[in-house]
């Protein structure tokens, strides 16, 4: 951004302080302009909070794995994969843990591979 002399500030400074002082900034003030700003905040709140709930998902479906893989004794197939996020997502969290945690090695596998039933 080009400098403002000679008193040494610069415009993006100036733009900065005139968009983020909610009180005397004057961006915000107008009216129009105040409004898209606003919105631009909620959308960018509400990109962030879903890209957090989409990367606390994948930690969560990757450490299932793990565990799941863990205890069958080899490393699940991706159908696998997918049945514990859509068995996770439609039963609920319950169901999955339960399996995990009470199911023999042999009955987790015929689990996994098992058409799922509607809670």
């Amino acid at each position: 951004m080009a400098t403002i002399d000679p008193w040494g500030h610069n415009l993006l400074k100036e733009l900065i302080i005139m968009v983020e002082d909610k009180e005397e900034g004057l961006l915000r003030r107008t009216p129009i302009i105040g409004e898209m700003i606003i919105e631009a905040e909620r959308r960018g709140e509400q990109r962030g909070e879903q890209r957090g709930e989409e990367r606390g998902q994948k930690a969560i479906a990757e450490l299932l794995g793990r565990l799941f893989a863990r205890r069958i004794g080899r490393r699940l197939t991706a159908e696998e994969e997918r049945s514990i996020i859509e068995r996770a997502r439609v039963n609920g969290p319950d169901e999955v843990e339960v399996a995990l945690l009470e199911l023999e090695r042999e009955a987790l596998v015929r689990w996994l591979a098992e058409p799922m039933r509607n809670a």
